[in-house]
């Protein structure tokens, strides 16, 4: 950081400064934008999107028209009761509150502000009560980042790739702008050229999380496995966040990292494999422990819980049938080709494959389809609904199953006006933050499908609010 003069350098001055292009980031710019604001977006990369780029786009909303016509009664409510349960009461009401409250505006926002197209289909995923995730349409987190940076050309956005915030640059206690290497690389020995960027209204930091950077995690996780796999890029890392920690920004769950449960160890990151753990097994199918045959778990629990009880077993995999893949309108043929996904034409194939006990894999899946057929209570407590179908019919359709490191949790703690706080709980005049960076909106667990629904809600406050500072 430096103490300076806001008038020291005019050149490279805007309103608005936002670190980070990915959703969070590039919806504060464009709302920044629309409402008025000279905005800049930094990316320390050579390309946006950040790890919103590589996740799968999801996003949650109550109340929707695809829920009306399918019957599914939902609300801001019930969506408030699933995060606040999820997430183990760690997350800060208030805050909740406004998403739950403003999803449904942030998703018809995407629809008709960005020209998003979501698939014709409303999926649950463990922990929601009931369906209410919608996937865009190709499903990729890069469809949405494509009609945002789309919407911020239009705009006249200027998104500056390869800069790298060094500092903040503080005016008493005000944050006033950054400094910046516009020479970024991934090799910490390469030359920089620094330079100073003033914004007069403030900066919005939306840097995502840091749960690939192992060095972060371990300070402020204890016992944390010194290897493990990750969904997201390598490149995700904390030195933003400590940036704001050096000026006294205060922070919260550092500790709290969540996994991904459903992707597999036979790819790198999330993957086609994570996408048929997410959207197929989890809803359709049943998780069986390789040494015994046996299901030993909610397989629409919340992720927490269900990375839990795989960590524990460790020879997991994923089983489904032709039904509940027909059913789902995925296409596994590159799953399949690149053997993520294997594909038999009886149980014994199954068994044989992974050397599970035979018997008692076939006893498994026959009782689990008595019980959903009869709607007999779940001894693992799974809540049978009228979309689950047996598993009966084949070929049937495996993936081993390993989890790795999805989403960091904590973070920045911000009001409800996306201001950041110091240490002792008072706004930092002139610096906002926004999405994954803050640490104050899932708790110990998220919902799937939540955080991009947190992005454009709090990106869209940040982008109006800033301009009222």
């Amino acid at each position: 950081m430096e103490q300076t003069s806001r008038n020291s350098n005019l050149l490279n001055s805007f309103e608005v400064i936002v670190i980070g292009s990915g959703f969070a980031g590039l919806t504060a710019a464009i709302e920044c934008k629309m409402n008025g604001g000279s905005v800049i977006v930094l990316e320390k990369m050579k390309a946006v999107g950040g790890n919103s780029i590589i996740s799968d786009g999801g996003i949650a909303a109550p109340n929707t028209d695809e829920q009306h016509k399918l019957g599914i009664i939902d609300s801001p409510e019930l969506m408030f009761e699933d995060m606040m349960k999820s997430a183990e009461r760690l997350n800060e009401p208030l805050i909740t509150q406004i998403i739950c409250d403003h999803a449904l505006e942030a998703y018809q926002w995407s629809k008709d502000i960005l020209n998003v197209k979501y698939m014709p289909r409303v999926d649950i995923f463990g922990g929601h009560q009931v369906p209410r995730c919608y996937s865009p349409d190709p499903l990729s987190g890069s469809t949405i980042i494509l009609r945002m940076k789309e919407k911020c050309e239009s705009l006249g956005i200027e998104i500056r790739l390869g800069y790298s915030v060094e500092s903040f640059i503080l005016e008493e206690n005000r944050v006033i702008g950054v400094h910046v290497d516009t020479q970024y690389n991934l090799d910490p020995s390469h030359p920089k050229d620094i330079q100073s960027l003033y914004a007069s209204k403030g900066v919005i930091v939306a840097t995502g999380g840091f749960a690939a950077d192992t060095k972060f995690i371990q300070k402020h996780v204890p016992n944390f496995p010194i290897s493990f796999l990750t969904t997201n890029k390598k490149t995700t890392s904390a030195e933003v966040l400590e940036t704001c920690m050096s000026i006294h920004c205060a922070t919260a769950h550092l500790d709290k990292i969540q996994w991904m449960p459903w992707t597999t160890q036979n790819e790198n990151g999330y993957g086609i494999g994570g996408l048929f753990g997410d959207y197929i097994v989890s809803s359709n199918g049943i998780l069986i422990d390789c040494k015994n045959g046996l299901r030993f778990v909610n397989e629409c629990g919340n992720r927490k819980h269900v990375t839990h009880e795989i960590l524990k077993v460790k020879n997991v995999i994923g089983l489904v049938d032709s039904v509940s893949v027909i059913k789902s309108g995925w296409n596994l043929d590159r799953a399949l080709k690149m053997k993520i996904v294997q594909e038999f034409n009886s149980i014994d194939e199954v068994s044989n494959f992974y050397s599970i006990p035979t018997k008692s894999l076939i006893n498994t899946i026959n009782t689990y389809n008595s019980n959903l057929l009869s709607n007999k209570l779940d001894t693992l407590g799974k809540v049978y609904e009228s979309w689950m179908t047996p598993i009966q019919n084949p070929p049937y359709y495996t993936m081993s199953i390993t989890p790795k490191t999805h989403y960091s949790l904590g973070g920045l703690v911000t009001d409800i006006n996306t201001s950041v706080l110091d240490i002792n709980n008072n706004p930092i005049p002139g610096l906002y933050a926004i999405g994954e960076v803050t640490g104050l909106t899932h708790g110990a667990n998220r919902l799937g499908s939540c955080s991009v629904t947190e992005c454009l809600v709090m990106g869209r406050i940040a982008g109006k609010k800033i301009l009222e500072g």
